[in-house]
């Protein structure tokens, strides 16, 4: 797995991951000595047989709609906000080295963590494909590079298909790319529509920075 965060950026290694750290996280030994409280622990239990419902269905062609991919887009969501959450609560002196290497939460080097993102992503989508959009993204302060600001892990996608989104309330999470570009791919019943999105920076603590300026393209059939 990645050092770069706990949760990897492939969906199918994450989707490992989800199915190792969970279950270790509900063992009620270890909820107790890690800390985990009981609402915590509801809402992981709740959130991770969301993902692995929501997954299995939009992983097989005969039932991958683009509502199945938005109901596992959600259910990624969730399940990352909860354990980062869950996360967040564990004193570091309760982390054994087993813990860690389950987990992905390797000890941190000292220093000053790092900060909030202040800057915004600057998105570019290539629609030449079909089905499929290619993402890529730089910084808004150095639009000629695509390193990422310091401290920063990678960017959020956020979509919405159809019409523009007034609020981020409207949006689906598609994913955090660690990398340009990111492939977004899509179900033949999307062919046409345009689809519109937002993009924020992410540091390695799940902090978040602003929103991009929306950026629409319509999906080739």
């Amino acid at each position: 797995m990645p050092n770069n965060g706990p949760f990897p950026s492939k969906e199918a290694d994450r989707n490992s991951f989800y199915n190792i750290a969970c279950p270790y996280l509900l063992k009620p030994a270890n909820e107790t000595r890690l800390g985990v409280s009981a609402a915590n622990s509801a809402t992981l239990q709740t959130a991770f047989t969301d993902w692995n419902g929501t997954y299995s269905i939009a992983l097989n062609p005969d039932t991958r709609t683009s509502t199945a991919i938005d109901n596992k887009n959600k259910a990624d969501f969730d399940l990352q906000t909860i354990m980062r959450k869950i996360f967040a609560d564990i004193p570091a002196s309760a982390l054994t080295t087993q813990d860690r290497n389950t987990l992905n939460l390797p000890e941190r080097a000292a220093g000053s963590p790092a900060p909030a993102p202040s800057t915004k992503p600057v998105a570019t989508i290539d629609a030449g494909n079909r089905l499929e959009h290619s993402l890529s993204v730089v910084d808004e302060t150095t639009p000629t590079s695509r390193a990422k600001p310091d401290g920063v892990r990678g960017c959020q996608i956020w979509e919405k298909i159809g019409s523009a989104a007034v609020e981020a309330s409207e949006l689906t999470y598609v994913a955090t790319m660690t990398k340009s570009p990111f492939i977004n791919h899509f179900n033949g019943t999307d062919g046409g529509k345009v689809v519109y999105y937002w993009f924020r920076w992410e540091n390695t603590r799940g902090e978040t920075g602003p929103w991009s300026a929306a950026v629409a393209a319509t999906i080739g059939g």
